[in-house]
């Protein structure tokens, strides 16, 4: 009896032995496998912070060339554009080396999230910043075209004014007389029309008053001009040459200096005929300060 209690006493305890083995191994499976899905999870969170991270860093230089571009448009517009420009570069470029500091540091995905919307807020910033500039520079542009025409408008009235002060400052000539006269003796002249006969021609004018014009010395010049086109002219009697109003230098008969006081004066030019002259139309012509102030034809047979 005694040995049959004893056996069963010792398959008691193998049985509990057995038991707290499976006990044993039981936990130990449950607490491998929760290892194992505790670090599947862990691979699976850090893949997707991997994944999240690479996409935020393609965000990231999206942004940035693409804030670049949008402010390069601008560039080159001025000189106070192009210093606002260098600076909104500036701090976009130090803000984008901050976020791409924090990815490569493995931060916090939100406080990158964050970074990225104050680097769009600071180009946000800036853009209205250049549209302000932009928009003052055009008012600006506008007010100097309007002061320009303006000034343009004054330049063409003063000059449309001066233009008419030079015009009626220009003196002028009035009832030009030419007698061609012969010789009777004695020092007496009587008028003839015969080319032949002629030995003086004397020529009468009135410079018309003008107060607008400047007094003072005037020279005027006569030419008489043949019937063959060329000028009347001797050396020996006073003919030369002088500049006309448009640059062009030509002969001259005869000329006299005046002294022009603004009211009418009378002009007396008078010239001796030292050749035969032919018969034809003549034409005597009379410049002031080298602007032509009148002529007058006559015939001699």
């Amino acid at each position: 009896m005694e040995e049959k209690s004893e056996q069963k006493r010792g398959n008691k305890q193998i049985v509990y032995l057995l038991g707290g083995l499976l006990l044993l191994s039981v936990i130990g499976n449950v607490y491998l496998l929760n290892r194992s899905t505790t670090a599947e999870k862990e691979v699976v969170v850090k893949t997707e912070q991997v994944d999240s991270l690479n996409q935020l860093k393609k965000t990231l230089d999206g942004n940035f060339q693409a804030m670049t571009f949008e402010l390069d448009q601008f560039r080159g517009k001025n000189i106070q554009l192009d210093s606002l420009l260098a600076k909104a570069d500036g701090d976009i470029e130090k803000q984008r080396n901050k976020i791409a500091r924090l990815i490569k540091e493995n931060k916090d995905i939100p406080l990158i999230r964050r970074q990225l919307e104050e680097m769009k807020a600071i180009r946000d910033q800036y853009r209205i910043q250049i549209e302000q500039l932009i928009k003052e520079n055009k008012e600006l542009k506008f007010a100097n075209v309007n002061l320009t025409q303006e000034v343009d408008n004054l330049n063409k009235t003063t000059k449309d004014l001066s233009q008419k002060v030079e015009l009626a400052s220009v003196l002028k000539a009035e009832n030009i007389v030419v007698k061609a006269q012969r010789s009777k003796g004695k020092g007496k002249l009587e008028e003839t029309d015969k080319a032949k006969r002629v030995s003086k021609i004397a020529i009468t004018l009135v410079v018309a008053e003008n107060k607008v014009a400047k007094a003072g010395p005037r020279e005027v010049v006569m030419r008489l001009i043949k019937p063959d086109g060329y000028p009347i002219t001797d050396p020996n009697s006073g003919s030369g040459t002088f500049t006309k109003e448009d640059g062009r230098s030509t002969e001259y008969t005869s000329k006299k200096n005046i002294d022009f006081s603004n009211e009418r004066l009378e002009v007396n030019l008078d010239w001796d005929i030292i050749e035969e002259l032919k018969a034809g139309i003549y034409i005597a012509e009379v410049y002031l300060d080298g602007r032509l102030i009148g002529n007058n034809k006559f015939n001699l047979k």
